[in-house]
């Protein structure tokens, strides 16, 4: 039996491995590498900064107990993400970044202040 998966995103890297019968695929969004395209770029957490509620440098969490792990990220001036030392422009981004796999940063990370969701604060009027 043939299998064939076409990937066509902008800016993604796809990696494939065999574990036994399974065939697992990996899809992440490709690391910008530059500090022009995070200047220019407003990321998906701009509008909570023009909102206010959240402020550039601020950190977030996304605790992961069963593994002992808290991954810890800055809030970028532009909406952007810093996570490990490099910029992501989604929070999914960096979540992805943190747990080598599939993850929805917007359920996974919270404020440090207070423990909120940020996915929360997403469409607030």
């Amino acid at each position: 039996m043939a299998v064939v998966i076409r990937v066509s995103l902008p800016n993604a890297t796809v990696e494939t491995r065999t574990v036994g019968d399974d065939i697992h695929i990996d899809i992440r969004a490709a690391e910008t590498g530059s500090d022009s395209a995070t200047s220019t770029t407003p990321g998906g957490l701009a509008p909570m900064l023009q909102s206010g509620d959240l402020v550039a440098g601020e950190e977030l969490y996304w605790s992961r107990p069963r593994l002992g792990v808290k991954h810890l990220a800055t809030v970028l001036p532009n909406g952007w993400l810093q996570f490990d030392g490099k910029a992501y422009r989604t929070p999914s981004g960096a979540a992805v970044a943190a747990a080598h796999t599939a993850a929805d940063g917007w359920t996974a990370w919270r404020r440090s202040r207070d423990g909120v969701i940020i996915g929360s604060l997403r469409n607030q009027d």
